[in-house]
């Protein structure tokens, strides 16, 4: 099983795609689907909160280790990621990964999961490299 991660994301369709192609590194743990929830279960996933309230059937759902990162969808914008971070704050300080859209990416469908997923490996890969896994901050992938 890989590291835990919280995915959050607008869709289940591309949200399924993401999952499996973070597989093996990375276990998405649980699939967030709008800044409103996941201000509500993200910082019961950091509390240690063994079942968390959740709107989608995605992600594993093994709470047993607490998750590495927050990956970020590009339909979350700064209002809805700054509304999921304040309700974070005093919980485990976790890097927060977005996308960074002036970057081309694929079409929407598999091929966008896939471009998404590779940059998100090279940048945790990175953070970790760095000692900044313990930053709770937004980090560009």
């Amino acid at each position: 099983m890989g590291a835990p991660l919280v995915l959050c994301g607008k869709t289940e369709q591309i949200g399924q795609g993401v999952i499996a192609n973070l597989k093996p590194e990375y276990d998405v743990i649980h699939f967030v689907m709008s800044p409103e929830t996941g201000a509500i279960q993200i910082p019961a996933i950091l509390k240690g909160d063994q079942s968390p309230p959740s709107d989608s059937a995605l992600g594993s759902k093994d709470y047993s280790k607490s998750p590495i990162a927050i990956i970020l969808g590009g339909a979350f914008d700064d209002a809805g990621i700054e509304v999921m971070m304040k309700a974070s704050e005093d919980t485990k300080p976790i890097p927060w990964l977005r996308p960074d859209l002036t970057k081309p990416t694929p079409p929407l469908g598999p091929e966008y999961g896939k471009a998404m997923v590779a940059r998100v490996k090279v940048l945790l890969a990175q953070l970790e490299k760095e000692g900044k896994m313990n930053e709770e901050k937004v980090h560009w992938y």
